[in-house]
């Protein structure tokens, strides 16, 4: 099996291949011939996603071998220092955190989990519990443990008055949460990411190409420059709050510590989208102009006259979506749309169309497709099926052209014991600070990478 690194050189030749067609057509100023096209289309619908989709297991398999890996260096670490009876200086730099730990036969009594993954899922959820514990709960025990292993916890060194609450959330938690965070929320996923080394930061984007001109032999060739533009990123701080019972059993630490951590980054993926994709401008979404009000006219496909919901969508009218989008080289565009209106719409489509049987019905999608491309769940969008006129009920493109997603600070946590004093519930509150900017509307083709598929309006 290919590594992810040989994966990687494998996709870039690829990449360079469409690229040269598509300048070699350009430069003779012709259009790309069947059999070229047919090569192009290969490349981004076909190798390339599949090369993404190895690249992505491939490392995860390093990843996964390279703990293994680590986890056996340590027990033999470990088995050192309990035959030579000392501690090694040089052996307990290579230690990682907590390999050794043991937990206790009450708190291994937990439901399956689903923030926390792999080999050392159980342990980590034991050590975010107890963190969270101590810091919300001022469990002694909780305590003891944080302050034995070197876990940050407010008020633990100095005083037992745990009245302003909080703890610094421990890198085995901090990781299961950004993981949760970017599993749930889909524009994080499909964006443009970019790193934002300030408050305010400024990415180049291309408003409209060089004017080629007819020459005339002997004849001044007409100067045109290209026009740039700029899109700005502006970090906003992004605050999401959970409840959680005071009255939660230590004995089920591990599962408190899996539940509230997969609270809290469902939280904060959900506020990204609900901005990203219905955002007004106004403050409840962070001041974010989202697809549903940024796109312009020209990037929005009214759906036939009668087509006032999911249910009464017609293939002509998707079809007319992806007729309307632009042929961006290395481009991979997608639905989006909620589960409800797919189902009622596009599924019911291609259930009209036959060709099932009883194992296809049994099985069911893995992967959702509809006319070739893959289809994604986004819950934030409308998910009624019955009469919804001129609303926007689907997206289709590349959020990689279009939009992008800055990051300016992760995820914080704060902790409050008295905000929800009179109903015995304790607030958690995440906060980070992010950016976003639909840049390409579709004010011309050129900038055209997003499409919405409306209702019509009667």
């Amino acid at each position: 099996m290919k590594s992810s690194s040989q994966l990687r050189e494998v996709k870039a030749e690829l990449q360079e291949e469409l690229d040269a067609i598509v300048a070699v057509s350009e430069r003779e100023e012709r259009e790309l011939s069947d059999e070229e096209s047919a090569r192009c289309s290969e490349i981004s619908e076909k190798l390339i996603p599949i090369l993404n989709k190895q690249i992505k297991t491939a490392f995860s398999i390093e990843k996964e071998r390279n703990n293994r890996m680590e986890s056996r260096a340590i027990e033999r670490i470990e088995e050192t220092r309990i035959e030579s009876g000392r501690i090694d200086a040089a052996a307990d730099k290579n230690m990682t955190r907590f390999p050794s730990l043991k937990i206790p036969a009450k708190a291994k009594a937990h439901g399956p989990l689903k923030a926390y993954q792999g080999p050392d899922a159980e342990k980590h959820a034991y050590i975010a519990g107890n963190v969270i514990l101590a810091g919300m709960f001022g469990s002694e025990a909780a305590q003891r443990f944080c302050q034995s292993n070197g876990l940050q916890v407010n008020n633990l060194m100095s005083s037992s008055d745990n009245s302003k609450g909080g703890f610094v959330v421990p890198e085995e938690m901090s990781q299961t949460l950004i993981r949760l965070r970017e599993e749930r929320g889909v524009f994080p996923q499909y964006a443009n990411r970019v790193p934002m080394g300030a408050d305010i930061i400024r990415i180049p984007r291309l408003l409209s190409d060089v004017t080629a001109y007819w020459t005339g032999e002997g004849a001044e060739i007409t100067a045109s420059d290209a026009v740039l533009g700029e899109a700005e990123l502006m970090a906003r701080k992004l605050s999401a709050l959970t409840k959680v019972s005071s009255e939660l059993d230590e004995d089920a630490v591990i599962d408190i510590g899996d539940m509230i951590t997969q609270s809290m980054a469902y939280a904060m993926a959900d506020k990204i989208d609900e901005a990203a994709f219905n955002g007004d401008g106004t403050s409840t979404y962070g001041s974010v102009l989202g697809l549903k009000n940024a796109l312009a006219s020209g990037a929005i496909q009214d759906a036939l006259a009668g087509n006032v919901g999911a249910s009464t969508l017609d293939l002509e009218d998707f079809e007319a979506v992806l007729g309307k989008y632009p042929q961006y080289p290395g481009a991979s565009p997608r639905w989006f749309m909620n589960s409800a209106v797919y189902y009622a719409s596009a599924f019911n489509l291609m259930n009209a169309a036959g060709g099932n049987t009883n194992v296809t019905l049994a099985t069911g999608v893995t992967m959702p497709m509809f006319l070739g491309f893959p289809v994604t769940f986004t819950q934030v969008l409308p998910s009624t099926t019955g009469s919804s006129v001129s609303t926007i009920l689907a997206y289709f493109g590349d959020l990689r052209l279009g939009a992008a997603y800055g990051v300016r600070r992760s995820v914080r946590t704060e902790v409050s014991l008295d905000r929800y004093f009179e109903n015995d519930l304790i607030g958690i509150k995440c906060t980070e600070r992010i950016a976003i900017n639909i840049h390409e509307r579709g004010d011309n083709i050129r900038n055209r990478p997003i499409l919405a598929l409306k209702t019509a309006a009667s």
